[in-house]
């Protein structure tokens, strides 16, 4: 029986010869494909940086939204920031963080 068929229709590479798709640990990611992405903690926790990530994103929109209601006009950009900013503290503080919620624990089936 002919090797290629027996493994599927890629021929086995000669020993001694390298994969070109070698990558170190500490590599450059390969193009087009993202970095692994983190796993959440458990409990619902979120890390600090992940908060005040979105925290500044939400200062973003609100100041863009802002700068939008008066026609985007120039010299205006650090009181709609400063603004922005006091509107989210507002709101972040206004709505406590939810706590996980516990699953109540099943009895077991008797029968």
């Amino acid at each position: 029986m002919d090797e290629t068929k027996s493994r599927g229709t890629r021929p086995s590479r000669p020993a001694g010869r390298k994969s070109r798709n070698t990558t170190t640990t500490a590599g450059p990611a390969a193009p087009g494909k993202a970095p692994a992405a983190k796993r959440p903690v458990k409990g619902g926790a979120v890390s600090k940086s992940t908060a005040s990530a979105e925290r500044e994103m939400m200062v973003r929109m609100a100041a863009y939204f802002r700068a939008e209601r008066r026609g985007f006009a120039p010299g205006y950009e650090i009181e709609d920031w400063l603004a922005a900013e006091a509107e989210v503290t507002a709101r972040t503080a206004a709505a406590p963080a939810r706590k996980a919620r516990k699953t109540a624990a099943r009895k077991p089936k008797s029968g």
